[in-house]
């Protein structure tokens, strides 16, 4: 409970009387000095009056200012939504008091409702001025989705209670991990994280943002195993899907609940990315779009060209190996592998054979791409090319149709 202090109509009647007391002193003094003025204890009398009268007056008047000031930082912190702290005992008046109290509630209802909504998701949004409307627009986006290898298999071995924990403790530090790297958190879909860049706030890098936030969370993601592991806990070993393309994004629902988020069918080829890597023993997967929207600051390996269920057209799917250059030491964990960039031109020559059809050719550069047993991706091609000894079968075709999602 606020500590409460006089009323205001209490201070408004100090007020008054200083107020009084000042006049009175004024009219002492006039008198006094005035050549039948009064003797030198009325001059004393004003003088004391008009000094009490100003002290009382600027007592009052500072504790009304400093209540009010202490409310109106309350005030911006709650716009802000920085809703940690409990409101501040503001003094001041029985009124200001009241306010406090009434503040302090409202600070505690949307530290709630908070957990409940995406905080940084609502700062962007008032940022750019966004009006709680149902409706989007077309914007180019880039979307990230992670998943966690074999959840479904660790959750039904799992105590719920434990797995509680350890599901918290994951996605809190992911999440705190993509929103440091720009992004915007969209939704959580079981063990699943769907993140946007370029929405709701302006990201004319977002390709690039999102790769640089799919590295930064594979290696997170990385030593969490490891930690886990040392914890007794299971490790969670995440895989994440890179695409950019054009989508709508805006508020969908109804007009009492709406949620903030992005559809179109890049969002799906998204997903389908991420999917993708069970296929190939990869960790990152990235379309075409979202290389060549990313720059020259990332090392890439060509993968496959992919028709996914429910697309009409073929895409070419890259691996994000890493960066090319570290510009500080932090990124330095995030270079790619000397030795996968010193074996990628055999690598560009086996894939260029094998989409040729000439699967002779493919197989001799294949052995200078590196050792299967350690590179899932070789041993994928390796197996294929096995398939068929004696080179394409009729009909063949270099893009692989995925007739599940």
């Amino acid at each position: 409970m606020t500590t409460r202090g006089p009323s205001l109509m209490v201070l408004l009647l100090l007020l008054v009387a200083a107020t009084g007391g000042l006049m009175l002193g004024a009219l002492a003094l006039t008198a006094a000095a005035t050549p039948t003025g009064a003797p030198v204890a009325a001059l004393v009398l004003g003088g004391t009056g008009l000094v009490l009268g100003a002290a009382g007056a600027m007592l009052a008047a500072q504790r009304i200012a400093a209540a009010l000031r202490r409310l109106v930082r309350e005030a911006e912190a709650i716009r802000r939504l920085d809703l940690a702290d409990p409101v501040a005992p503001a003094g001041g008046t029985a009124e200001v008091a009241v306010l406090a109290e009434a503040m302090g509630g409202m600070k505690s209802a949307l530290r709630l409702f908070s957990v409940y909504v995406p905080r940084d998701l609502v700062r962007k949004l008032m940022a750019e001025g966004a009006e709680a409307a149902l409706g989007g627009e077309r914007r180019r986006l880039t979307v990230m989705f992670s998943d966690v290898q074999g959840f479904t298999t660790i959750a039904e071995r799992m105590d719920p209670e434990e797995l509680m924990r350890i599901t918290s403790a994951y996605f809190q530090a992911l999440t705190d991990d993509l929103l440091d790297h720009h992004a915007t958190i969209d939704k959580y879909i079981g063990d699943a994280v769907m993140a946007i860049w370029n929405a709701p706030k302006r990201d004319l890098a977002h390709a690039m943002h999102g790769c640089r936030a799919a590295l930064h969370a594979r290696a997170l993601t990385l030593r969490m195993e490891q930690d886990f592991a040392a914890r007794g806990w299971p490790r969670l070993h995440t895989r994440f899907g890179v695409h950019t393309g054009d989508a709508v994004v805006g508020n969908v629902g109804s007009s009492d609940r709406m949620a903030y988020t992005a559809i179109g069918g890049m969002v799906n080829l998204a997903s389908r990315l991420e999917g993708m890597n069970k296929m190939y023993g990869t960790q990152i997967l990235v379309s075409e779009a979202t290389r060549i929207g990313a720059g020259s600051g990332f090392v890439f390996r060509p993968v496959d060209v992919v028709l996914a269920k429910g697309t009409q057209d073929p895409v070419e799917v890259h691996e994000l190996v890493g960066l090319s250059v570290a510009s500080d030491a932090k990124d330095a964990p995030l270079l790619a592998d000397r030795g996968l960039v010193g074996r990628l031109p055999a690598w560009g020559e086996a894939i260029r054979r094998f989409r040729a059809g000439q699967f002779g050719p493919a197989r001799e550069a294949l052995r200078d791409c590196g050792d299967p047993a350690h590179d899932p991706l070789v041993a994928a091609y390796a197996a294929r090319l096995a398939m068929h000894p004696d080179g394409p079968p009729e009909g063949w075709s270099p893009v692989t149709r995925l007739d599940s999602k």
